[in-house]
């Protein structure tokens, strides 16, 4: 079974057409999945629209947040409620394209965690320059091989994110935090598409100041991480 996970912050516009593009995804490469929208506390018609969306497809699950908790703890909240023994992640935005979610499934046997890289990214160029030197530090301080850690569409084994811990923006670090623990991450060119409604949640100057900070503790963080992957089929259970 896979799970889809979905957090929403103001995407009123794109909700319904994100559902019939991902519907039709999951139903031909799956037999057995689940959607998930976890609502972090939209301001606008996001949650109403939840609900009309779920009148014509009942078997998805939505996830409502009173007020904004941020991305990282809508995705947990989200792991929390899967049933999958996979998870694909993306955002509502409809800027990562529900139809390359097909292009994961081919590495699935091999790896642990695969993650997508924009390799035409529709993005500002302010929104490029920042993202750059935010990797440029990833790789001097964490040494974070990660081409790009900002996409949001990935796959993974839900062991794998039961090992990561929970902190505000840890959605940003989780390739990293995945090779950190010994799993085997696997990063494809994806596509992606400019934004055609709403606008971008994240500000330039408040995710550069997160980001420095961020980074400070991931680092603490590395020293300290017990690598799950490299032990886990080193015993056996005792009855």
């Amino acid at each position: 079974m896979i799970s889809v996970i979905i957090p929403v912050f103001n995407e009123q516009e794109s909700l319904k057409i994100l559902q019939k593009k991902l519907h039709k995804v999951m139903a031909r490469i799956c037999s057995e999945y689940e959607i998930i929208y976890v609502d972090d506390g939209s301001t606008d018609y996001s949650l109403k629209v939840l609900k009309e969306i779920k009148r014509d497809y009942p078997l998805i699950k939505v996830i409502s947040f009173k007020k904004n908790q941020g991305q990282s703890t809508a995705l947990f909240a989200g792991f929390k409620e899967a049933k999958g023994d996979w998870i694909i992640t993306l955002d509502a935005d409809l800027q990562n394209p529900p139809e390359e979610i097909s292009k994961f499934l081919e590495f699935k046997d091999d790896f642990d965690f695969i993650t997508g890289i924009r390799t035409e990214r529709k993005d500002s160029f302010l929104k490029k320059i920042s993202s750059g030197i935010a990797r440029f530090f990833r790789q001097v301080i964490l040494k974070d091989i990660t081409k790009d850690t900002g996409c949001s569409l990935r796959m993974f084994k839900k062991e794998v994110i039961e090992h990561f811990p929970a902190f505000r923006n840890s959605h940003r670090f989780f390739p990293f935090l995945a090779r950190s623990m010994g799993f085997k991450v696997k990063e494809i060119p994806v596509q992606h598409n400019p934004r055609k409604f709403g606008k971008s949640k994240y500000g330039i100057l408040k995710r550069g100041k997160e980001g420095i900070f961020d980074l400070w503790g991931v680092s603490w963080l590395k020293r300290r991480l017990i690598k799950y992957a490299s032990f886990r089929s080193a015993y056996d259970y005792i009855d």
